[in-house]
């Protein structure tokens, strides 16, 4: 009596084998995915920030007006926390508020693993002129990451004439040197 055998589909060492594989080279992939997700996120946070201060800028010059850009308090004035939405706005009377309430853009970034300090000499906020340059003192914004040991950190700055810059820790040694000397870092 001959019992035929079939030669389709796997046997069950098989299955457990491929899928003990599988799971190994999925931890690996999803272990160098997350550095990868972190620099994207990095990368977006900068191309929003300098989106909102060309936009400003760029305001400030098409409506020959005095744009102010910060976050506002419930009260609608300027406040110096930059984890909360930034929004941008005419402020022809210079008192820090929206004109008529009115709020012409926002960003509220998604900062995951990241957090922003001001460098503004705690005014937080920037304005622009009629002629698109920076209105009374410039300054500037540190972009951190959470994990320090990641080396994402980034400084963000508008200079006189308006123009936003960014510039990198790219040796990732939580301290970023100027051309000029001074040294950034993210608070500890």
């Amino acid at each position: 009596m001959s019992t035929a055998k079939s030669t389709a589909g796997f046997t069950l060492p098989e299955l457990v084998i491929t899928i003990a594989v599988l799971a190994i080279a999925t931890g690996f992939a999803v272990q160098s995915f997350g550095p990868w997700v972190e620099r994207s996120k990095h990368r977006t946070l900068i191309e929003h920030y300098h989106s909102i201060f060309a936009f400003a800028r760029w305001s400030a010059a098409s409506q020959r007006q005095l744009i102010t850009v910060c976050p506002l308090s419930l009260q609608n004035e300027c406040i110096d926390d930059w984890q909360n939405t930034v929004s941008v706005f005419v402020d022809s009377d210079n008192n820090k508020q929206p004109d008529d309430n009115t709020v012409i853009r926002e960003f509220t970034p998604d900062f995951g693993g990241f957090r922003i300090r001001s460098r503004t000499a705690g005014r937080g906020y920037f304005q622009f002129n009629p002629r698109g340059m920076t209105h009374g003192a410039m300054g500037s914004l540190i972009l951190c990451p959470s994990n320090p040991a990641s080396g994402n950190m980034s400084y963000m700055a508008v200079n006189i004439a308006g123009r936003f810059r960014a510039e990198h820790d790219k040796d990732a040694d939580g301290m970023i040197k100027l051309s000029w000397g001074a040294k950034i870092f993210c608070p500890g």
